[in-house]
């Protein structure tokens, strides 16, 4: 299982303050809210705890849209996964971007993210049917044209995980299918400082590749992207990547 994160929010910031964020940048996609909704969340959320903190702070601002390969993967109508789906974000962006609705698969091992998600966006009724929610992964081998890991490797502490999860990519895919992701990482000769708000794994772009090759994948496209520096020495990326199964 992924490592336990830390429910705390770093930088001053506040879970009244996140959530508001988040609403307003999901009223802008045309999501309504009824009065006193936010304090409704609030109150929830204080009780419970928010999973993953980051991911309400990005709420509302799919990852998948700028990903290099996603022009591309919309062109590609067959089974698609979303391998490690967290809130649903980028299922969303997939159906408002015309993606067809039976295509589509999220797949995650609780359903804690994805219900932040339709508490956020509130489309439970409409969409809960796209998800699929197991401790163990459930999907036959080369069932998907598409798979897609947003934010799911650097979550993932354990080296046999890790292939486990890549492995289960591998098989699921069909001959020449594409796994196409993004993850926190470091560039090869830096350094990377303990941060107690972030991830397991910082991966280096050799090491990404080693593991990707390894399950199976062909040599993969990787992309360098920016990642916001939390401190003076903090130097690590984005990587996104993307990579194929022979076909």
């Amino acid at each position: 299982m992924p490592a336990a994160h830390s429910r705390r929010f770093r930088d001053g910031k506040t879970l009244a303050g996140e959530l508001s964020a988040a609403m307003h940048r999901i009223g802008a996609l045309g999501v309504p809210y009824p009065d006193g909704y936010c304090d409704e969340l609030i109150g929830k959320y204080e009780k419970d705890g928010v999973p993953y903190p980051h991911i309400l702070s990005i709420l509302g601002e799919p990852r998948i849209r700028s990903h290099f390969f996603y022009a591309r993967m919309l062109k590609r109508t067959g089974p698609f996964l979303d391998y490690g789906c967290g809130t649903g974000d980028n299922i969303r962006q997939l159906l408002r971007d015309g993606f067809p609705r039976a295509q589509i698969t999220g797949f995650d091992l609780s359903w804690e993210s994805i219900n932040l998600g339709f508490d956020l966006y509130r489309d439970e009724k409409s969409i809960r049917d796209l998800f699929v929610v197991n401790g163990t992964f459930l999907f036959g081998k080369e069932t998907f044209d598409t798979i897609y890991s947003g934010s799911v490797i650097h979550v993932i502490a354990d080296d046999d995980e890790l292939c486990g999860y890549l492995n289960n990519a591998w098989a699921a895919l069909r001959p020449g299918g594409n796994l196409f992701g993004s993850t926190l990482g470091i560039d090869d000769g830096d350094s990377c400082a303990p941060d107690e708000h972030g991830p397991p794994r910082v991966i280096p772009r050799q090491e990404l590749t080693r593991h990707l090759m390894a399950a199976g994948f062909l040599s993969p496209t990787l992309v360098k992207r920016p990642h916001e520096a939390h401190t003076p020495d903090d130097k690590k990326c984005v990587f996104e990547f993307c990579t194929k199964k022979s076909g």
